[in-house]
């Protein structure tokens, strides 16, 4: 008698190894789930970047702001709590890993913007021009005159020509020049 435990009349195969389609089917799916937490990681990462960006936002809002103006050139702890809202920005920006080109390159320009930021508080902060718009030699100043100055400044200091782009488009000295004139 022939013994029918022996085979089920299929090709007998190791019960230790994977049929080769099984092995194709388990590593396309890990590439999947792979590619799918990235992506989820990358997004969490781009919402932290555009948050930090809504923030700076506001804090652009409010250094444009004339009264911030006057705080800060009147008030060392005004200028120190400013100062210190745009480093913890900085901050929060810096503890965005750079996991992935776009995100490095998102990450790169917020922070850009925000140091540009900084730079202007500073020279709000070290402009040496009173409420009645007189320098502290008692000269009649014009805003315009002012702001120019003070965008120069920066501009040399701070990279010259490439740097003047950058504040030309992302941080519009222009904007400064309107709240200092009161327009």
């Amino acid at each position: 008698m022939i013994s029918s435990s022996s085979s089920h009349g299929g090709a007998a195969h190791n019960d230790h190894s994977a049929p080769p389609d099984s092995l194709h089917l388990q590593s396309s799916a890990a590439a999947k789930i792979q590619a799918a937490f990235r992506s989820r990681r990358i997004r969490a990462l781009f919402r932290t970047i555009a948050a930090v960006d809504r923030e700076a936002d506001q804090i652009q809002i409010l250094i444009q702001r004339q009264e911030t103006v006057d705080a800060v050139r009147s008030s060392d702890l005004e200028k120190v709590r400013m100062n210190e809202a745009v480093m913890s920005l900085l901050l929060r920006l810096d503890s965005v890993p750079g996991i992935d080109p776009a995100v490095r390159e998102a990450r790169r320009k917020v922070s850009r913007r925000i140091v540009g930021l900084q730079e202007i508080l500073d020279a709000v902060a070290e402009a040496k021009v009173d409420r009645n718009g007189w320098d502290l030699d008692g000269i009649v100043r014009n805003w315009e005159e002012t702001v120019a100055e003070m965008e120069a400044e920066v501009c040399r200091e701070s990279g010259g020509e490439e740097m003047e782009r950058f504040c030309a488009q992302y941080l519009g000295f222009r904007c400064l020049q309107r709240f200092l004139s009161g327009q």
